[in-house]
């Protein structure tokens, strides 16, 4: 007790960590825990860190967000506000910030991916149950259905897991955090950086074969959360968005790889029709439901595009039909300059792009795929047809080829082999 009140002495405020100790010693005794080990204080001492700071985790992690929203890109910061206070307060904030050690966080990452594999059973359950509603309606079975639906209104609603991606994220939120309370010599060690997880890589995209979609609309089971469309599946798509006033920005995402933010953010100044080419210079982000115009993704995300023929007429077209609704809309026209917008001129909103994607796809009797699988489409078709890796990398503005690689040489093998198939069943009638 006399040893760890001596600490006080060498803090920058004495008296005040005199009242911190004592109090530390008499809640340890209360809870028949052990007294503070003197090494820790002298050390957090030693290292200019008061002896009185007596701040949690989750109390630094929430002043952490708000003095990091002036530094971080919107997204980055929403990305870290979820991530801090869906999983880190929840398993970390109750400790406190110079008390938190790799145990701790270790811990916590199990439970969060324990959590995971509970939440993603009771979600295959509930996919079972809801393929069962739906075949009994199918098959003119009331009684089944009806049980199926009470059965399906007791089960938790669908939620998304966090995969090992996603904690590798929150990891990676955590250890920014400390980082920045290391810096500022609120702790000596940043623990986060000690915790192993799992390596995390993202899902390789599947195609859409006809297997696939036959037992998908058997089931309703999608095989993997990143799907791609055959050619003519993708064809069909375009067939049933030439009829859409937005035609042509599903042809040049389906075309350029473009993502949802840069279709979104064109302008036309980056447009030549000419030359048949445009340029990648920002996109449109969207932050919760409210959007603001940003930089591309990353430095190799700004690229100049060669466009096709009919994607070049396409865009044409869209001009000469956008400056028709200019005359219409008079004076009320918005002149933002964006080559697609809403009817006034304004910008798309990509929340709003994404579900006419998806209403357009259910009307061409498609599998379903996301907005963002379109981009992985397209490196599918280019390197399927022989478009050198570099080629396929620069179009799709990843920094590395290795990028590229890691991600679709499975999918273009698979395609390939489909390909020999079909063609051999061909040759067999």
């Amino acid at each position: 007790m006399s040893e760890l009140l001596a600490l006080a002495d060498l803090d920058q405020d004495p008296d005040a960590a005199r009242v911190l100790i004592a109090d530390l010693v008499r809640t340890a005794i209360k809870n028949k825990q052990p007294l503070p080990e003197p090494s820790s204080i002298r050390t957090r001492v030693i290292a200019g860190i008061p002896a009185s700071c007596d701040m949690t985790v989750e109390q630094y992690l929430t002043e952490w967000l708000v003095t990091k929203k002036r530094t971080l890109r919107p997204t980055t910061h929403r990305s870290y506000s979820q991530q801090v206070r869906q999983y880190l307060i929840p398993h970390l904030g109750h400790y406190r910030l110079e008390r938190l050690r790799a145990a701790h966080v270790r811990l916590a990452f199990e439970k969060i991916a324990q959590e995971a594999e509970a939440i993603a059973a009771a979600n295959a359950a509930r996919h079972a149950v809801l393929a069962a509603a739906k075949k009994a309606w199918r098959d003119h079975n009331p009684g089944a259905a009806r049980t199926a639906r009470a059965k399906l209104a007791a089960m938790p609603p669908f939620r998304r897991p966090a995969s090992a991606a996603t904690i590798q994220r929150i990891r990676a939120a955590l250890r920014s955090a400390l980082t920045d309370a290391v810096n500022e010599q609120l702790i000596t060690v940043n623990v986060a950086g000690l915790v192993k997880l799992p390596a995390a890589k993202p899902p390789k995209p599947k195609v859409w074969t006809d297997a696939r979609v036959e037992e998908w609309r058997r089931t309703g089971a999608v095989p993997c959360p990143v799907m791609v469309w055959t050619a003519e599946q993708t064809a069909a798509f375009l067939d049933r968005a030439s009829r859409h006033r937005l035609f042509a920005l599903f042809l040049l995402a389906a075309h350029c790889g473009l993502r949802r933010g840069e279709v979104c953010g064109l302008r036309w100044q980056d447009v030549d029709l000419k030359a048949g080419t445009i340029d990648v210079n920002q996109q449109i982000v969207q932050v919760g439901y409210d959007m603001t115009f940003g930089e591309t993704k990353t430095e190799a995300g700004m690229r100049n595009l060669m466009l096709a023929k009919s994607v070049t007429k396409a865009v044409a077209e869209h001009r000469a039909a956008q400056r028709r609704e200019a005359t219409e809309y008079g004076s009320n026209w918005l002149d933002t300059g964006l080559v697609f917008t809403s009817r006034d001129g304004g910008p798309l909103h990509p929340g709003r792009i994404t579900d006419l994607f998806a209403r357009l796809a259910r009307e061409a009797g498609l599998p379903p795929i996301r907005l963002h699988d379109l981009r992985h489409g397209t490196a599918t078709h280019a390197l399927s047809a022989g478009v050198a890796m570099k080629v396929v990398s620069e179009m799709l503005g990843h920094s590395t080829t290795a990028i590229t690689a890691d991600l679709y040489t499975s999918v273009v093998d698979e395609a390939k082999r489909h390909a020999a198939n079909a063609i051999a069943a061909q040759l067999r009638r």
